[in-house]
């Protein structure tokens, strides 16, 4: 599970490409097969990025979203997605029970509370 994490995260951040969704979007695609970004892939900018968050009222409604068209289960479990907890939102990965790992500037960072989630 951490060797794809690291491949997917360990790019320097860029909107669209290895930001804070689509970066674990892509680790969960390389794990699962499924890709819960899919449908919003090839936006490029902060400011394309902010206009489909905007598109659906909130950060946590997009990931919802997300979750909802790829039959995603809500809840956690290793490989499964989940929000970020606190001021600046982020899409995690579940590493292993209470390990998610997120997007940072250079790689990635590991955190041990994520909120919302969803899995296969």
């Amino acid at each position: 599970m951490l060797e794809v994490v690291d491949e997917a995260m360990s790019r320097p951040f860029e909107w669209g490409a290895c930001d804070c969704v689509s970066a674990a979007c892509d680790a969960f695609a390389r794990l699962w097969r499924v890709d819960p970004l899919a449908p919003w892939r090839g936006y490029a900018g902060r400011a394309e990025a902010l206009r489909i968050i905007r598109s659906l009222g909130s950060f946590d409604a997009l990931a919802a979203e997300m979750a909802r068209q790829a039959g995603l289960t809500e809840g956690h479990a290793p490989g499964g997605l989940a929000l970020s907890i606190g001021q600046h939102r982020s899409m995690l990965i579940c590493i292993q029970p209470g390990i998610w790992a997120g997007k940072t500037r250079d790689g990635f960072g590991i955190t041990r509370q994520a909120g919302r989630g969803w899995h296969l």
